[in-house]
């Protein structure tokens, strides 16, 4: 896993906001786990990850750094299967995703890890019952790439 040299400045506001909404089912027991000081840790590594990035505006992002509402191609390194997936907020409010994409929050592990991640970086993930080696392919779509700014 590579570090993380710049975020989005508002995909950062944003991921910080939603994790603090404790007004939203979805993200209420993350919210009331920060505010206890019970941060999961693959929300502790975002977080940090965060914290060390310079934030930057979104007509500057790389092309190849997977910002929120990308679509990305995933290759498990150990299976060699292949997923698409599109990283957002809230999979209950997504819109115009394509057929065959599956939704990744980024509260849960793998959205996590995708944020500000590059096209080439490999993530691990260490669940309970899963452990799992992706690379992350290609990026199918990113919102700035597109011109879309403020998505």
């Amino acid at each position: 896993m590579q570090n993380t040299h710049v975020i989005n400045q508002l995909d950062r506001v944003r991921v910080l906001e939603s994790f603090a909404d404790a007004s939203h089912p979805r993200s209420h027991k993350l919210s009331h786990a920060l505010a206890c000081g019970d941060t999961p840790a693959h929300i502790a590594r975002l977080l940090r990850r965060m914290q060390h990035a310079r934030p930057i505006n979104p007509a500057h992002v790389p092309n190849d750094m997977v910002t929120m509402n990308s679509i990305v191609r995933l290759i498990d390194l150990d299976t060699l299967e292949l997923r698409r997936v599109a990283l957002v907020y809230d999979a209950l409010c997504a819109h115009d995703t394509p057929p065959g994409v599956e939704l990744v929050e980024i509260q849960e592990e793998l959205g996590s890890e995708l944020l500000a991640r590059s096209v080439g970086d490999t993530i691990q993930l260490n669940s309970r019952t899963h452990r799992a080696r992706l690379r992350i392919d290609a990026l199918e779509y990113q919102p700035e790439g597109a011109g879309h700014l403020d998505r």
